[in-house]
């Protein structure tokens, strides 16, 4: 009996020892497996940089046209709509003062082109002649300021936006609820204008004539060129930006004012490093992103810093190097000091 319990003993002491040295295997082949893996040799690219902002598009001039004194309007010419081209006449005011001093400015000049020749040679003095000088010039000043404020001409080819008055109507030089009293409005619809508000980080970065594309919701498939025409040099201290103006030839005049786009300001290439979107884990729980690289067949993780995002790629501006073997292919699976097997490499 006592044989048959030691016995036993002894051969679950066995099985206890050949089960603990199977485990003691298993272990060590698990700690030897290495993860296969696919990397990449990471390089710099040329990268197209680019300032992205946004805003609304504005007439290229705009102008509201009425006269300097209280009077009768005439005759508008145009109407809501009506495109004009610089120099056309608009509209004009009662014009009995200026037949007046048409007359006046008449006579003074026909008394100046008598006395002219006689003061040459000699028969008159130098003051009658001075005076008929001074009354010819005032009286051309007086007809030219009444001929600008009864003939109103287009200061800019353009498009009528708003006829506030009519034909024979007062017009009243008061400022209004609308601000300053106004017959017609004038914009030049092309060229148009966007003014932006670049961050002084860029100022550096942006010069006159640098191409700008924009780009409208409404017509997705386009895109306009315009170019910087002014920089404002002074940076705005609350909000650390400086203004920008660019100018938008609007041949077709499909773009109006008023409409919002997307702009951006062509700075340059430089080079940076590319990778494809997927080889950049992001962290659970925050923003940030982390990859792995290859160094002796371990994995090692690093931080990363994102930059400007393409279609299934995206830049890196920080914790990778030239000449680093990045991870693109069965990173989820590692984590730092993983012992990894390389499948496939792409130079």
């Amino acid at each position: 009996m006592k044989f048959i319990k030691y016995f036993s003993l002894i051969i679950i002491t066995l099985l206890l020892m050949v089960s603990c040295g199977k485990k003691e295997n298993n272990n060590k082949t698990q700690i030897a497996e290495a993860i296969p893996i696919e990397v990449t040799l990471v390089k710099k690219s040329s990268i197209d940089r680019e300032v992205e902002l946004d805003g609304n598009l504005l007439a290229w001039h705009e102008t509201n046209l009425g006269a300097q004194t209280t009077a009768r309007i005439q005759k508008i010419y145009v109407d809501a709509g009506s495109r004009v081209k610089e120099g056309d006449l608009l509209f004009e005011m009662d014009d009995t003062q200026l037949a007046q001093a048409k007359i006046q400015y008449q006579v003074a000049k026909d008394n100046y082109d008598r006395l002219k020749p006689l003061y040459e040679t000699g028969s008159i003095s130098q003051s009658q002649f001075d005076q008929v000088k001074a009354a010819y010039e005032t009286a051309e000043k007086t007809y030219q300021l009444l001929l600008t404020n009864t003939q109103f001409r287009a200061p800019f080819s353009g498009v009528v936006t708003a006829k506030r008055l009519n034909d024979g109507e007062v017009f009243l030089l008061a400022p209004g609820g609308a601000g300053a009293p106004t017959i017609v409005s004038l914009m030049q619809i092309n060229p148009l204008k966007l003014i932006l508000n670049v961050s002084e980080n860029n100022l550096k970065d942006v010069k006159l004539n640098q191409t700008v594309e924009i780009r409208s919701d409404i017509f997705p498939n386009e895109v306009y060129k315009g170019s910087i025409s002014r920089i404002n040099p002074a940076v705005n201290p609350a909000s650390r930006t400086f203004e920008v103006e660019v100018k938008i030839p609007n041949p077709d005049e499909k773009l109006k004012p008023g409409m919002y786009v997307r702009a951006k300001i062509l700075i340059g290439k430089t080079e940076g490093i590319i990778v494809n979107r997927s080889a950049a884990l992001k962290q659970l729980g925050s923003t940030a992103y982390y990859g792995f690289i290859v160094k002796d067949n371990i994995a090692k993780r690093v931080d990363l810093t994102l930059g400007k995002e393409f279609d299934s790629q995206v830049e890196i501006t920080s914790g990778l190097n030239e000449g680093d073997y990045l991870v693109t292919r069965g990173q989820g699976l590692l984590k730092d000091g993983s012992k990894v097997e390389i499948k496939a490499k792409t130079e």
